[in-house]
């Protein structure tokens, strides 16, 4: 009787639930240990049998006895135990990142957030790139900045996961820690990288047992697909929740190296920390801020390598807000760099080593990032600094990109065309059709960006004296309006913003401070 019998009373067999969610063969052992005991099971059965053989001999007797036995079953049955709680039921869904407490990282209760396995870590950093924990510009970087990670570096995927890949590993073999390394997953794909369902000829294909195990990176997954500006937003929105001051962010499509024959030497991400350590004292002190010298944000060899400074943007009073995400690709860089010259926060430029930007991947990446030992661990590297190595790989990548510049723009972009039905994926020619429509749509030339700034034909080299001018006359309204004195950042100017600006033209109110 008891094998037809559903869970009692009125709950769902949780037992039955956990098989579902069983799936892996490797985990099988260890979920299993979670079904309820034998002998609970037993103690279940016979509670069925003995129970509803006294109930229906009380039915067929005095009702009082009804009364009691329907009393004592119902109190049974919620005390009695099934082994597994609520909560043990859903944490072990295949579909979960590691947690936080499993982990030990301090990002807290993210679901999209994939920190780093615990497994040993490979290719070998040379020697001379790894910089010591008891280094003086480590420990003036950690004693000036409230943050930890100190050096956050953000690089967003969405296409072609061997040009990402050559990207992670020259930061790494350049010194930058591992576990400061952030793959932002954009993908659009759900969870179905994280599952192991795309092939490697998938454009969106990215292997997260190869980046968080073997190079030891953490993935940080979209929820769903976001255009460049989105993208932006997602990253500074990720930085105010972290309470990050400053983070970075590079392209997929770069390379960086470290000037090996500099004397004397410093890793690349030596000097990126004695590049932070000079620019701390200016980013949000009160004398800057008072004073005007406050920065925006940084390029190392324009934007492929850049540091924000994530206040200017979020700051109450101040700030310049988000990237415009109508904007979603081509030029909104030229928006929003520009509101941030208009609003008083100069950009910086700064050389920490070499950065390429490629649109063919390496031959042999690992080897040629880390040369031939690059199986060894992190105490066996064996390369030399300044190395014929070195000097032919440095040579091989200027040619790259000389090639890139001359007619391979954006063609990495659309190189693997694998994947047909598999889960949550584009077609990528078409995918590769829809972009350029987009980006088209709201660049210099398009509808979006030239309505802005003054006529959707306006030419690119052409927006940026057309924002300052436009600008200008949006202060001139202004002060017409009301005194010098009365008009502060954020105030009057900020106001103009896009919801408040009814009746105004689209040029106009996107001169404003904050036009977001």
């Amino acid at each position: 009787m008891s094998s037809i019998l559903p869970s009692w009373p009125w709950r769902s067999n949780q037992y039955h639930d956990i098989s579902r969610h069983l799936g892996d063969p490797e985990n099988l052992e260890e979920k299993m240990e979670q079904r309820p005991h034998k002998w609970q099971a037993r103690w279940k059965e016979m509670f069925f049998d003995v129970y509803l053989g006294f109930f229906f001999n009380v039915f067929t007797s005095r009702s009082k006895f009804l009364i009691l036995g329907f009393i004592v079953g119902i109190s049974l049955g919620y005390t009695m135990p099934t082994g597994v709680s609520y909560d043990q039921m859903h944490s072990i869904s295949l579909n979960k990142p590691i947690s936080p407490e499993q982990s030990g990282t301090k990002w807290g209760k993210d679901l999209y957030f994939y920190p780093p396995l615990d497994e040993e870590r490979y290719p070998a950093v040379p020697s001379y790139n790894i910089l010591s924990e008891t280094s003086d510009i480590l420990a003036s970087a950690r004693n000036m900045t409230s943050q930890s990670p100190v050096t956050p570096l953000f690089v967003p995927f969405t296409r072609n996961f061997v040009m990402l890949r050559q990207t992670i590993l020259s930061y790494i073999a350049a010194g930058w820690p591992r576990d400061q390394i952030y793959i932002i997953d954009n993908s659009g794909t759900m969870d179905a990288n994280y599952n192991g369902l795309l092939s490697v000829t998938n454009p969106f294909y990215l292997n997260y047992k190869l980046f968080r195990g073997r190079y030891g990176v953490n993935i940080v997954r979209t929820p769903t697909l976001l255009n460049f500006a989105q993208l932006q937003n997602y990253m500074l929105a990720t930085a105010i929740n972290q309470n990050w001051t400053h983070f970075y962010w590079t392209h997929q499509d770069v390379v960086v190296l470290s000037d090996e024959l500099s004397t004397p030497y410093h890793s690349l991400y030596e000097r990126v920390l004695t590049s932070l350590v000079s620019l701390i004292p200016t980013m949000n002190s009160k004398s800057t801020l008072q004073g005007g010298s406050r920065w925006s944000i940084v390029w190392y060899d324009f934007d492929w390598l850049t540091l924000v400074n994530v206040g200017v943007a979020s700051g109450p009073k101040n700030g310049v807000g988000s990237w415009d995400t109508f904007v979603p690709y081509y030029a909104t860089d030229c928006d929003y760099y520009e509101r941030l010259r208009l609003s008083g926060y100069p950009i910086l430029e700064r050389k920490v080593g070499d950065i390429f930007d490629l649109s063919k991947p390496v031959p042999n990446a690992e080897s040629a990032f880390f040369g031939k030992a690059r199986n060894n661990t992190e105490e066996d590297s064996g390369r030399l600094c300044g190395s014929s190595q070195y000097t032919e790989l440095k040579n091989k990548l200027k040619l790259m990109m000389k090639e890139k510049g001359a007619s391979g723009r954006n063609t990495w972009q659309d190189a693997q065309k694998g994947g047909k039905g598999e889960p949550w994926t584009y077609d990528p020619s078409g995918f590769q059709t829809a972009w350029w429509d987009m980006a088209a749509a709201g660049s210099s030339n398009g509808k979006t960006l030239g309505g802005i700034w003054g006529g959707k034909e306006t030419p690119r080299d052409e927006i940026n004296s057309g924002m300052r001018e436009l600008y200008m006359e949006e202060e001139k309204e202004l002060r017409e309006l009301e005194p010098l004195e009365n008009l502060e950042l954020g105030g009057k100017l900020g106001a103009t913003g896009r919801s408040g600006a009814a009746g105004r033209s689209g040029a106009t109110r996107r001169a404003s401070f904050r036009c977001l």
